[in-house]
């Protein structure tokens, strides 16, 4: 592990920056989503174009698969200068004439913030102690529906107050800038693996093919796979619900708004549980159960409690679970880069798959049946919870199994 030689106020000025900047990430993706109907109209379209959001989720494969050898060519403070410019390219999209151009800058936003997800733990594991990783980790984790918060409870007074869809993506564009402007000023670059010994060999870099042999790599995709599909489905399809027993927006907005305290209260059981995988447990059986009521029951009341409960089970054990790649043996931030690559990749290419198949059989069984679907694959993260190493037992590896 390289050593920790940054000051703790920089330390703690380059987490707040790589936090906010993936906020204004995910808002600026939102807040794109929600205008696509106005640029529709503008560019004389009459329906809306799947090519805006996929854009995205694409560059976000592609992004999230290339990022470590990015971070390994560049170094860790060009690789987020760089992801922060890509961000900023929401403000180009405020001066597209055409679809196609729209689509590119979309296509950037997304690469952009697949690069920076990367970036965020390896300078957790270069900047702190292990012992307040679970601190950073869930805060960084918390981003994206921050993010995501921070569009839906301010752009209907943006837009009353700017107009048109253009000066609303200038304007949340813009916090990218300055996000950009002070990393330049305030990020710093570190060793991405250990130096040394003027009597030994040079450690070997940790590559793709070292992250494709952690069986850790594939227990965690499985086990995370069905609670991503999960969290997307409600957060970007459920809205659309026109037949749900209470406004499915609503309900979408309880589910954002409450993997907030979830997330602090994540952050506090990370630091106070022996045993982790107690509350891995507990978020999975919870999270599908709630899940479940909530989908199949008649009364407003039992869905909205469900809901509000839901966000808050997901979240809670956020933290912890994003600190287990950091404790693997060996865990250089390189090592966690690769890892968690190699993770994102597969588990957005898992999740365009299911998303597909959950809107076509909205289209095609109905909504009911599309959400039971869901509600059934968020299992897997309750059974691969029985799969994941015990890093909490005396000796435990990623190569021994949870007990």
């Amino acid at each position: 592990m390289p050593p920790k030689v940054i000051s703790p106020r920089r330390a703690v000025a380059i987490e707040a920056l790589l936090f906010l900047a993936y906020c204004f990430f995910s808002a600026s993706w939102m807040v794109g989503s929600i205008v696509t109907t106005d640029m529709c109209h503008e560019f004389g379209l009459s329906s809306l174009p799947s090519s805006v959001n996929n854009a995205i989720s694409a560059a976000k494969i592609l992004g999230n698969f290339v990022a470590a050898w990015i971070l390994i060519k560049l170094g860790p403070k060009k690789t987020v200068s760089v992801s922060c410019l890509l961000i900023c390219a929401v403000v180009a999209g405020a001066f597209a004439t055409n679809l196609s151009f729209f689509v590119v800058t979309r296509f950037l936003l997304g690469f952009g913030g697949a690069l920076l997800m990367i970036c965020m733990t390896p300078y957790v594991v270069y900047c702190f102690e292990p012992r307040r990783h679970p601190i950073w980790i869930g805060i960084n984790n918390a981003g994206p529906n921050t993010g995501n918060l921070i569009a839906l409870l301010s752009v209907s007074a943006v837009r009353a107050w700017l107009g048109d869809w253009r000066s609303v993506l200038i304007f949340y564009g813009a916090f990218s800038v300055v996000f950009l402007v002070l990393w330049l000023i305030v990020g710093r670059d570190y060793p991405l693996a250990p130096k040394a010994a003027s009597d030994e060999k040079a450690p070997q870099l940790y590559r793709y093919r070292d992250g494709l042999k952690e069986p850790f790599l594939y227990k965690f995709l499985f086990t995370m796979t069905g609670r991503l599909v999960m969290y997307t489905v409600m957060l970007y399809l459920f809205p659309l619900n026109p037949d749900f027993t209470v406004n499915s927006q609503f309900i979408s907005l309880m589910i954002a708004l409450t993997g907030i305290p979830g997330t602090i209260i994540g952050i506090i059981l990370a630091k106070k549980l022996k045993r982790q995988l107690s509350l891995f447990r507990f978020s999975g059986v919870a999270q599908s159960f709630l899940f479940f009521l909530m989908i199949l029951t008649d009364s407003p009341t039992i869905a909205t409690v469900s809901a509000i409960l839901l966000g808050f089970v997901i979240f809670i054990s956020t933290p912890s679970l994003f600190t287990l790649p950091t404790k693997l043996p060996g865990a250089t931030p390189e090592k966690v880069a690769v890892i968690l690559t190699l993770y994102w990749a597969g588990a957005y290419t898992l999740q365009m798959i299911v998303y597909a198949v959950v809107v076509h059989m909205v289209n095609s069984l109905g909504w009911y049946l599309a959400m039971l679907f869901t509600a059934l694959y968020s299992l897997t993260f309750l059974i691969g919870t029985f799969l994941l190493p015990d890093f909490d037992k005396p000796g435990g590896t990623e190569e021994d199994p949870a007990t």
